[in-house]
């Protein structure tokens, strides 16, 4: 047994004590594992890639990257994992047995499991069979890279969004007062507008997350900054909805969604500023508005917009 197996089977087993637990760290970590030396073309472009800008005015990359090897055996605890390599199959790790069937079959180069040590867990791998072949590849498929990668880390928000506590009296009294569903996670408060029937799922942290969510009328709007400048004073009169646009990472990001826009908003009344993002989404015959907001002084502002939209894909008409 090679030294990296022991490593991962002791780190697995000592986590795993009274059942398997979530990985670690943020769904904003990506740990690339790879023999490649840092500053080689192939790591540097991979992380030209995964860094890309999210959030223009805050200059926060998708990725917070960590380079390791794969005898660390804290690669098998991380969050998000991508292994990238080359060689003939032997020379995978046999870690990654569990991907090596679905690299096989694969039309491209790489492929993305959930929860193959831990739960909550995204790891990937991309391999070609020589390092001649590496750069093209990533060259090639590097927006195709990114969105399954951001699509294999949403799922692990999701999954433990799963895992949480649910305010049930609050997710009866939003169908009852509001005519749709949702899950609340114990620790939001909900609030209803009367006249809109819009709601809105408050978790003051800090960080400050605000989810809110409206049906729309006959009248759809055709402007959807103009929309989402309406949602947002009906709860916070004196929210702004600036001019500034972020862009738009992975299309299609929220489920159901048909049209979107990434900004950022401000309240001068109370200091705060921070992004949004903002959706018209299809739910079962109906549409609705749905605005995700954060305001996290000093920390990185994607992880809890995830978590936001890991809360409204659970939006049902009824």
């Amino acid at each position: 047994m090679t030294r990296a197996s022991v490593l991962f089977l002791f780190a697995v087993a000592a986590a795993g004590c009274g059942g398997r637990p979530f990985a670690e760290g943020s769904s904003r970590e990506l740990t690339i594992v790879t023999a490649l030396p840092a500053d080689s073309p192939e790591i540097l472009l991979l992380r030209a890639v995964v860094e890309r800008l999210a959030i223009r005015i805050e200059d926060e990359s998708a990725y917070d990257v960590h380079l390791a090897t794969a005898d660390d055996p804290g690669v098998y605890r991380a969050r998000t994992v991508l292994f990238v390599g080359f060689g003939p199959a032997e020379r995978i790790p046999r870690e990654l047995e569990p991907l090596k069937g679905s690299l096989a079959s694969a039309r491209e180069p790489f492929v993305f499991s959930p929860d193959v040590w831990l739960r909550g867990q995204a790891a990937g791998i991309f391999w070609t069979e020589t390092r001649g072949d590496l750069l093209p590849a990533l060259q090639r498929y590097q927006n195709r890279l990114f969105e399954e990668l951001d699509r294999a880390t949403f799922s692990t928000v999701r999954a433990r969004l799963l895992a949480l506590p649910r305010d049930h009296d609050a997710e009866k009294s939003l169908r009852r007062l509001a005519g749709f569903g949702l899950r609340v996670p114990r620790g939001y408060a909900v609030r209803i507008h009367p006249g809109t029937k819009a709601a809105l799922l408050l978790n003051e942290g800090p960080p400050a997350r605000l989810l809110r969510i409206m049906p729309v009328g006959a009248a759809r709007g055709p402007d959807l900054r103009s929309m989402r400048a309406a949602l947002a004073r009906a709860f916070r009169p004196n929210e702004r909805t600036l001019d500034l646009i972020d862009p738009t990472l992975t299309p299609g990001e929220l489920a159901g969604a048909v049209r979107q826009i990434h900004g950022r908003w401000e309240d001068g009344e109370v200091s705060a500023a921070g992004p949004y993002r903002f959706y018209e989404v299809a739910r079962q015959g109906r549409r609705f508005y749905v605005d995700l907001a954060v305001f996290a002084p000093g920390r990185p502002k994607l992880p809890y917009l995830r978590e936001l939209q890991a809360i409204a894909e659970t939006l049902t008409a009824r």
